[in-house]
């Protein structure tokens, strides 16, 4: 393979985001030695690199505006793409260079292992998905306002990518018997960005006789998702 070389044009003007996304597939043991040891050799230079290019993004930001310089970049494996205010390398191998469904935050480096969720507010929506399944939350109030709500309204709907096929049917939570269904409260999104291992939409329910929280996630690679009951008080 032939080196690719070039160089990133930094100015205090723009700061540059970084994250780094390490994909990896673990398809079978018993790999060639060398394979592996290559593979890890790019990881740890690509790194290395990343985190030197973050060190010189801080610097130039401090300068002040005009402060400017060419600073030379050599991938040798993987891609390399900026997208969204953020520089990725992407390397799809089939040895086990860091944890499954991990991710670890070192400053402006984002070290992550097949992860593929993604959380954003969308209008008067939550939107969470990964590669296999899309789920549409509905945005209720916030925890300092309170607004009417019911469990049957808190997911819109779910869209199937493998098959592409939406359910808009009614999805309802409740503890006990019906009087748990509705009150007022809200919903929130306890997770934003990209590349995430999971991601999930706190429902908050209060009530005459209860009051609890529902913990929708999503997990990557998954194609359903979680529901847990949490913080419930009978009063």
């Amino acid at each position: 393979m032939n080196d690719k070389k070039g160089a990133i044009w930094i100015s205090a003007v723009i700061y540059v985001m970084i994250a780094v996304i390490v994909m990896v597939l673990v398809l079978e043991a018993g790999l060639p030695l060398i394979k592996g040891l290559t593979e890890k050799n790019a990881f740890n230079k690509i790194r290395n690199t990343v985190v030197a290019l973050d060190r010189q993004i801080q610097q130039i930001a401090s300068e002040g505006q005009g402060s400017q310089r060419v600073i030379p970049i050599e991938i040798t494996d993987g891609e390399l793409t900026v997208k969204d205010q953020k520089l990725r390398w992407k390397l799809e191998t089939d040895t086990k260079i860091v944890e499954s469904k991990s991710r670890v935050e070192l400053g402006n480096l984002v070290i992550a292992s097949d992860v593929d969720v993604t959380a954003a507010e969308v209008d008067n929506y939550f939107i969470v998905e990964n590669s296999r399944i899309k789920v549409n939350f509905s945005k209720i109030g916030s925890s300092t306002n309170f607004s009417d709500i019911n469990t049957s309204g808190i997911i819109n709907n779910v869209f199937y990518k493998d098959n592409h096929v939406t359910t808009d049917g009614t999805f309802t939570f409740f503890v006990n018997d019906s009087s748990s269904l509705s009150g007022t409260g809200y919903t929130r999104l306890e997770d934003k960005g990209t590349s995430l291992t999971t991601a999930a939409v706190r429902a908050h329910i209060n009530n005459s006789a209860m009051q609890y929280d529902i913990l929708i996630t999503l997990d990557s690679k998954a194609d359903f998702f979680r529901a847990n009951i949490e913080n419930f008080q009978q009063k």
